[in-house]
């Protein structure tokens, strides 16, 4: 009787996107391939760690930090950071362009940042009940179980950027800020409310169309009343180009999908990102720089590696 692999590849999962070693995990063949138990060291993130912490002492708001530091010395003013939402799904990728992009010996490689992902105890890449909380803005009528971004982000400043600071030597003037989805809805819900928490903002594919597109509301009272900090501040917003495409296959195209393409026109990813980012631009010089990047051939899902480099490079730049 063959064992079911599920639990392994969820552990092997769950190791490798914290970073964590995958030594003790045992050693099972693969039924669907025939290969033979692995015999040779785990592969591993160096320079890695994760721990929980519950935001406010509240044991009904557990979150788990993945962090991966540079191999060199801190500079004096210390190194850039990256802050990452999503962190189970996403901090292996991150960790793994940081290393690349900021390798010794690559021409004119700029200083690497700490990386700090965001996620929750949980060995599945989202928590999809905790995000839909965490990373949609308050707003009078919202489904109920949404509306947490303000605490989130309260947690993030006043609990999770002073442990982070007492590990590592932080360049307060280089905090680079990451989300996807509803994650670069909570994004954009940092920059319009609150521009002083971080430098830098990535958001991949917004949600902007989350409850009638509330979060221009507070795009708008942030272009009427723009912030003193607002020139110094940037982002970067990204979509692929075939969001809300199915990656499936050709049954899924939308133009034989009448229901997915009503949700494409209803949510209009790439428009609503754009003109978004079009509005913010017009700004300049008073508003913050700006950057709009459309990823071609890219769905909702497969366009997450590319954002993620992406803002690995927003994190390291001068």
């Amino acid at each position: 009787m063959t064992s079911d692999p599920a639990p392994t590849r969820r552990r092997m999962m769950a190791a490798t996107a914290a970073g964590l070693s995958l030594a003790g995990i045992p050693a099972r063949a693969a039924p669907e391939t025939g290969m033979e138990p692995a015999t040779e060291p785990a592969v591993t993130l160096s320079r890695t760690a994760q721990w929980d912490r519950l935001a406010g002492g509240d044991p009904a708001r557990p979150y788990r930090v993945f962090v991966a530091w540079p191999e060199v010395e801190a500079p004096p003013e210390g190194f850039p950071v990256l802050y990452l939402l999503d962190g189970n799904s996403v901090f292996g990728t991150a960790v793994e362009a940081m290393r690349v992009t900021g390798a010794r010996g690559a021409a004119m490689a700029p200083t690497p940042a700490v990386v700090v992902a965001i996620g929750y105890p949980t060995d599945k890449p989202f928590d999809l009940a905790r995000r839909a909380r965490d990373y949609t803005p308050p707003a009078a009528g919202a489904p109920e179980g949404t509306g947490g971004a303000d605490a989130f982000l309260a947690f993030i400043e006043n609990e999770l950027k002073p442990e982070i600071e007492r590990r590592f030597r932080i360049d307060r003037a280089r905090q680079t800020l990451f989300g996807h989805s509803y994650g670069g809805l909570c994004v954009l819900h940092a920059l319009f409310t609150r521009s002083g928490g971080f430098q830098r903002y990535v958001a991949a594919s917004p949600s902007i169309w989350w409850h009638g597109r509330a979060v221009l509301e507070s795009e708008r009272r942030f272009i009427a009343a723009l912030p003193a900090d607002a020139a110094t501040r940037s982002l970067l917003v990204t979509v692929g180009e075939q969001e809300l495409v199915s990656p499936s296959g050709p049954a899924a195209d939308p133009a034989a999908d009448p229901a997915v393409e009503e949700r494409r026109r209803a949510a209009r990813m790439v428009e609503n990102a754009r003109e978004l980012a079009g509005r913010l631009a017009a700004l300049a010089p008073r508003g913050p720089a700006v950057e709009f990047v459309s990823f071609a051939g890219e769905t909702h899902g497969s366009v997450i590696p590319s954002a993620v480099g992406r803002a690995v490079g927003v994190a390291i730049r001068r």
